[in-house]
C-alpha cells in the first residue's frame, strides 16, 4: 500500500526540511503545466522538466475535494508511462512529481471555473467566510509510489462588487480552483491564512520533500 500523509500544520512557505538531501540539483519531472508549481520546485533547488499529463478530471458523484486530489494525484501519476521516459530521455527511476489543488466550501469541491459567471459564483460563496485549500501529491519512482494531502484554511474578507467586478475583469481566473491566486492580486480577498501558504499557491513544497524521500525508500 501506498504510504499517506496528511498535514495540516502552521509552516513556512518553503520549509527547507530535507532539503540537503538534494542540494546538487536532483532531477524530477513534474507532471503538470503549472508554472507556480514549476517555480516552487526550482526555487527549493530542484532541477525541473515540465511533462503534462492529461486525465479526466470529472469529479465523481459525493466525492470530496480530499478524496478527489487524492485519486487525480495517482492517476497523474500512473498517466506517465514508459514511453514518456524514453521521449525525453530519462530513466524510470526519475522522480515524478504529480498534483492536483481543489479549494472546498461547505465540503464541496471547488476547481476551476468554465466561466466568468461560475468564477463569480464560488468568490461569492467564498466572501467573508473560511475555506481549505487541498493538495494531493503523488511522487513515483519506478514502480513506488508515495502519497500525501496538505490542506490550509484560508479565511476571506468580505468581497465588495466592486472587488469582484475589478478582479474579474483584469484577472486570469480560468485555470485556477477557486478562481482566485494568492500570490497575486488575489491576496486582497484574504484574511488570514492557516497552514501551508506554498500548498494555496500550487504545490506543498515540504510535502513534496518527505515523499521523493519515501518513494526513494529512505
Amino acid at each position: 500500500m501506498p504510504s499517506m500523509s496528511h498535514i495540516c500544520l502552521n509552516q513556512d512557505t518553503l520549509n527547507t526540511a530535507g532539503r540537503e538531501r538534494y542540494d546538487g540539483r536532483m532531477e524530477v519531472i513534474l507532471a503538470s503545466r503549472s508554472p507556480r508549481r514549476r517555480t516552487l520546485l526550482q526555487a527549493a533547488g530542484l532541477a525541473v522538466e515540465v511533462r503534462p499529463v492529461h486525465v479526466d478530471e470529472t469529479l465523481h458523484p459525493g466525492e470530496t475535494a480530499r478524496e478527489a486530489v487524492q485519486r487525480l494525484a495517482r492517476a497523474k501519476a500512473e498517466a506517465f508511462d514508459t514511453e514518456a521516459f524514453d521521449a525525453m530521455q530519462a530513466t524510470s527511476e526519475t522522480p515524478v512529481i504529480a498534483a492536483d489543488t481543489l479549494v472546498s466550501v461547505d465540503d464541496e469541491p471547488l476547481g476551476q471555473p468554465r466561466s466568468l459567471d461560475e468564477a463569480r459564483v464560488m468568490l461569492n460563496r467564498l466572501s467573508g467566510r473560511t475555506h481549505q485549500v487541498f493538495t494531493g501529491v503523488c511522487v513515483r519512482r519506478g514502480s513506488r509510489f508515495a502519497e500525501g494531502i496538505a490542506c490550509t484554511d484560508v479565511r476571506f474578507v468580505e468581497i465588495t462588487d466592486a472587488m469582484l467586478d475589478a478582479w474579474l475583469a483584469h484577472n486570469e481566473v480560468m485555470d485556477k480552483a477557486g478562481a482566485y491566486e494568492i500570490q497575486g492580486g488575489g491576496a486582497s480577498f484574504v484574511r488570514g491564512v492557516d497552514g501551508p501558504l506554498d500548498n494555496v499557491i500550487g504545490l506543498p513544497v515540504r510535502l513534496v520533500f518527505r515523499l521523493l524521500e519515501e518513494a526513494a525508500g529512505t
